[in-house]
């Protein structure tokens, strides 16, 4: 009895950590990923690999549902993010890097700008 009460108690444990981890690689498909997905090992900080594989995993994931990548080349690089160079983004200089991106693309409204000129 106490052999299947453990192994209940352990498979429970197992699924919840799954569904955990499974939330947690949640990255949205449109709009800016937060520093959390980024930070994918949780040390506070997202170098280089993190932040290419999780643009990575967003395009697999948008690819997946059909929705079609464009500008996917013109993606800034981790280097206009990191603005001290060290290495790695904190969380204020992802965020400085996010919000000048949408600044620059603001008025960019694709068709509809254009009708509108």
């Amino acid at each position: 009895m106490k052999t299947v009460v453990k192994t209940t108690l352990l498979m429970f444990g197992l699924t919840a950590l799954f569904l955990v981890g499974a939330v947690a690689e949640e990255i949205p498909l449109r709009g800016p990923i937060s520093f959390s997905i980024y930070d994918a090992n949780s040390d506070g900080y997202v170098s280089e690999k993190e932040f290419y594989d999780t643009r990575a995993k967003r395009m697999e994931q948008k690819a997946a549902q059909g929705m079609p990548m464009r500008n996917a080349a013109n993606a800034p690089a981790f280097s206009e993010f990191d603005t001290n160079k060290d290495g790695k983004l904190s969380e204020i200089e992802l965020l400085k890097g996010q919000n000048a991106q949408m600044m620059k693309h603001k008025g960019n409204k694709g068709f509809q700008n254009r009708m509108n000129q």
